[in-house]
């Protein structure tokens, strides 16, 4: 067993160069040092005690490790090894960033690290971005095909058989989901239920009838209410649900039945009016009979027999034959009158000079 090994210092002194002569091709340059095969061989002999010796030493001289410490003195030492200073300064050429290309196209003053490498040339010999637009629409198309014929038919594996609802589900609840698109009536749920199966008196049916207002449909005795005002569904159907024991609650309370009250349904038929008014049907009375028909004929026969009898007794005005006389008559009065006015001539001048 051995004692506690005392801390030794590293020691460098300066590399001198060989000062014999040597024989051969080299020309008196020592021979390049193959670094692979050292880092291999130093590898294959090194134990983790020996490393954790070495690192202890190094940190004793200031330094955290036996590399950092080795890099640190053979860095900067005039002998060290060629081949190292390449491999070295290809490491630190290749973790370097790229600089940017002043002349390029795309860079940017303002943004420096903008990509400011150019595409390839195009050589006409790829398909434009329309055209790779339309395979990718194709490709989609072919791919809904395939599930269409392949794997939805395997859907009706999964088929349940209709189920009426059990006596105690007495809330219908309908959701509304656009499929491939985020939209803002997604989150509205809406609940309907009708008052006669939640199981009340006849007075707390009435006086939930009437709590329920316009929310009511007094011909399918059906009250319904809908929630948007949340962000998810879940929580616009807590809040109608919410709402829904308040209401049934409120019919409950026996401290005021509502009987004085009389059930206002007049939003409903207001409604229906309006639409009855949208939608006019045709009167059943205007509606075309044979009697119908044979009645207008005879009145047509008779309308005829009368303009007949008029045309024959010269009663009937022809109107155009009326303009014509007109026209013809006022023509004849601009002709007289403008014969009749006299022609001024000026003094000392015959009348044919004066007319030249």
């Amino acid at each position: 067993m051995t004692g506690p090994r005392a801390a030794v210092a590293f020691s460098t002194s300066t590399m001198r160069a060989a000062e014999r002569t040597f024989d051969g091709d080299e020309g008196g340059e020592s021979a390049p040092v193959e670094l692979k095969e050292l880092d291999k061989a130093f590898m294959d002999r090194a134990t983790p005690e020996g490393l954790r010796q070495l690192d202890q030493l190094a940190k004793l001289n200031g330094h955290n490790s036996i590399e950092a410490y080795l890099d640190d003195k053979l860095r900067y030492t005039a002998g060290f090894s060629t081949q190292d200073k390449l491999l070295t300064d290809e490491l630190v050429v290749e973790d370097s960033p790229a600089k940017p290309d002043y002349k390029a196209f795309w860079y940017d003053e303002d943004d420096p690290d903008t990509f400011s490498e150019e595409h390839d040339e195009f050589k006409e010999d790829d398909m434009m971005s329309m055209a790779h637009n339309k395979l990718k629409e194709i490709r989609e198309m072919r791919q809904y095909t395939r599930l269409a014929v392949w794997e939805m038919p395997l859907l009706s594996k999964l088929a349940k058989p209709f189920e009426l609802p059990k006596e105690g589900h007495v809330l219908r609840w309908r959701y509304t989901t656009y499929m491939g698109e985020a939209h803002p009536a997604e989150s509205k749920v809406v609940v309907q239920f009708a008052p006669q199966d939640l199981g009340l008196t006849e007075v707390q049916t009435d006086k939930l009838r009437k709590l329920a207002g316009a929310r009511l449909n007094p011909e399918t005795d059906v009250i319904k209410m809908s929630s948007g005002r949340f962000e998810h569904q879940a929580q616009n159907k807590r809040y109608l649900q919410q709402l829904v024991g308040a209401l049934v609650a409120e019919a409950k309370d026996p401290r005021d039945t509502f009987a004085d009250v009389a059930l206002d349904t007049r939003h409903h038929y207001r409604a229906t009016k309006a639409a009855k008014k949208s939608k006019p049907k045709f009167p059943a009375a205007w509606r075309m009979t044979a009697k119908r028909r044979t009645e207008l004929a005879e009145l047509r026969a008779q309308a005829g027999r009368a303009e007949a009898q008029r045309l024959d007794e010269g009663r009937v005005v022809d109107g155009q034959q009326k303009i014509d006389g007109y026209l013809m008559q006022r023509l004849a009065e601009e002709q007289a009158k403008s014969a009749a006015e006299p022609v001024p001539v000026p003094a000392g001048r015959s009348p044919a000079r004066a007319r030249r």
